[in-house]
This record gives structure tokens, sequence and C-alpha cells, in this order.
């Protein structure tokens, strides 16, 4: 029979599937802020949107609603520190952007200097799913820098993305034919 599954144990199992590490920068009408997010994703080409989760109680959460754009940051993989800077819980906006180099673009969301990358989006939708909200975002521009790797988020630790595996193939399977011809 199957247990009952609560968050923590959930949690547990989930920290052994890597996850990318991306910061989220927004601004509203009253302050500008940035969030470190484990669960961006990719969600579609056409149009080009992308995902992720934010906790209701996150002091970024009513931000990046409010905000009518928002900028995804893909760090590179000596970017560490700027996952740490910005997951930590108490900074008001003012505090996390202070000592981190950005700039402010024309809708006065914080750009970070010298990512990988940074996905410029609009709303597309937003979703409630328990303490969470799914924001979706519609990618309509992108700022690709020289790739200096990602940063991971493994075993409550960051990592980095590592060697490329290579694969084995497999025997070929061996079918038995009902042809009987």
């Amino acid at each position: 029979m199957p247990e009952s599954v609560d968050g923590e144990t959930l949690r547990r199992v989930m920290r052994r599937v890597p996850s990318p590490v991306t910061v989220i920068t927004a601004a509203d009408a009253t302050e500008a802020r940035g969030i470190t997010i484990g669960s961006f994703t990719s969600l579609a080409l056409e149009p080009p949107l992308v995902c992720f989760n934010v906790n209701h109680d996150a002091q970024m959460h009513d931000v990046v609603l409010d905000a009518s754009r928002f900028a995804v940051h893909i760090l590179g993989d000596e970017q560490a520190h700027l996952a740490n800077h910005f997951a930590v819980p108490d900074l008001t906006g003012d505090e996390q952007l202070r000592s981190v180099p950005h700039a402010v673009d024309e809708h006065g969301t914080p750009i970070l200097d010298e990512v990988t990358a940074v996905l410029h989006c609009v709303h597309h939708d937003v979703f409630t799913a328990g303490d969470k909200s799914i924001v979706v975002g519609r990618v309509v521009e992108v700022q690709a820098n020289d790739d200096r790797g990602a940063v991971l988020y493994y075993k409550r630790t960051y990592r980095g993305v590592g060697d490329e595996l290579r694969s084995t193939l497999l025997s070929p399977v061996k079918r038995a034919s009902n042809d009987t011809s």
C-alpha cells in the first residue's frame, strides 16, 4: 500500500534531481528586487515561454506579479555567490542590489552584469499551485553573453555542469516474429 507523502519527504527526494539556478529580477511601483529560483524551465517555443515557481510568502512574490516585466538571469559557474546573495530572505530590495553590479533597463528592471544570459520577459500567465505561484513569462528579448557555464542545485549545494557523459548503446532488441510466411 502506498505511503502518504509529506512536503519534507518530497524535498529529500527532489534534492537528488539537479535543477538550474537562476536569479529573477523585477520592479513594481514601490521597489526593485531579485530572488534565487531553482524551478526555472523552458515551457514552449511558439510562443517562447519560460516558467518558474515563487512562494506566496516570499518578498519577491507580489513584486514579480505586479511588475509588467521581469528578467531571468542565467548564472555562470563562477556566480554561485549571486545565487546565495539573492536567496537571503530578509534583505530589502535596496540591500539586495546595492552591492551587486547591475544596470536598470528602460522598464525599471534590474539587469545583473556579466551573467551568461538574460531573458527579458512579459507576463503570459500565473497559476496557483499549493503554496506557490507558477509564473509563466513570454520571452521578448534575449541577451546572450559569453557562455560561462551554469549553476546547478544538487543535494543542497551549488554545482557546475561537469563533464559530458557518453551514452552507451544498448544491444539491439530481438523481436519474435508473428509473421509465419
